[in-house]
């Protein structure tokens, strides 16, 4: 159990907690029982959650909910409230693969598009030495067809995966580790990752450190839309977040 110094951005809870303090406390989850579910919170599921009761009540129950890009920051400032602390999701998924290795912990890779999870556990065993791969699942149609979400969850319960990383892009990743918690009893901490596996894998170049530092991955991203599934919605969801964000947050 760990002191919370969380604030309220547009009836959003986002914990101001550093990227050390985040990973000594889920060090100390991989040593206890139950799910602990970690959210990494930026402008785009900030807008999300306020259309959205059940996705706003998953992120306010999150065990984490972690500071995600610039745009949280300047939020808060605007809203005149300083809020310190910035952990990039892929930063702190690299921090935990770290911690999980270190340990001999296991990691379970659900989502992306067919192949992407396996490349992606190739490249995590490879940077990762010691970390074990407990199992991989498409996020999407096979050509001999979807595997029913049920099924999938039963596969990751019998697995018996320390983490589970779930990569189907918000708000469905947060959704669906939700809805299947009750089947996951041996998972130490469940985090939508987003686009990590296509990073991860080569698909998509993973964001530079000048990127990283400035906190402005919504750049990069908008950048690299066409190598994305539905690069203009991308792109314009991307919009959104940035300039409708920062209007919702000054009218607020």
């Amino acid at each position: 159990m760990f002191h919370r110094r969380d604030h309220k951005l547009l009836g959003v809870h986002i914990d101001d907690i550093s990227l050390d303090e985040a990973l000594r406390i889920s060090e100390a989850w991989l040593r206890e029982g139950g799910l602990h579910q970690v959210a990494t919170v930026g402008p785009e599921f900030i807008l999300e959650a306020t259309a959205n009761p059940t996705f706003l009540r998953i992120i306010n129950s999150s065990a984490l909910s972690l500071p995600e890009g610039i745009g949280v920051k300047v939020g808060f400032m605007l809203s005149g409230h300083r809020h310190r602390h910035r952990v990039p999701g892929v930063t702190y998924v690299a921090g935990l693969m770290s911690l999980a290795a270190h340990h001999g912990r296991s990691v379970f890779l659900y989502g992306g598009a067919p192949g992407v999870a396996a490349d992606a556990a190739r490249e995590l065993l490879r940077r990762y030495p010691g970390l074990k791969i407990a199992g991989v699942e498409s996020g999407t149609r096979h050509i001999w067809g979807r595997v029913p979400d049920h099924r999938i969850a039963e596969r990751i319960h019998h697995a018996k995966p320390d983490i589970l990383l779930v990569a189907l892009g918000a708000p469905k990743q947060e959704l669906w580790i939700d809805r299947h918690r009750d089947a996951l009893h041996d998972v130490k901490i469940a985090i939508g990752v987003g686009r990590t596996f296509d990073y991860l894998s080569g698909r998509v170049p993973e964001p530079p450190a000048w990127v990283r530092r400035f906190g402005v991955e919504w750049l990069h991203t908008f950048v690299n839309a066409g190598r994305l599934h539905q690069p203009k919605m991308r792109r314009q969801r991307v919009k959104n977040a940035t300039f409708h964000f920062l209007r919702h947050v000054l009218t607020q």
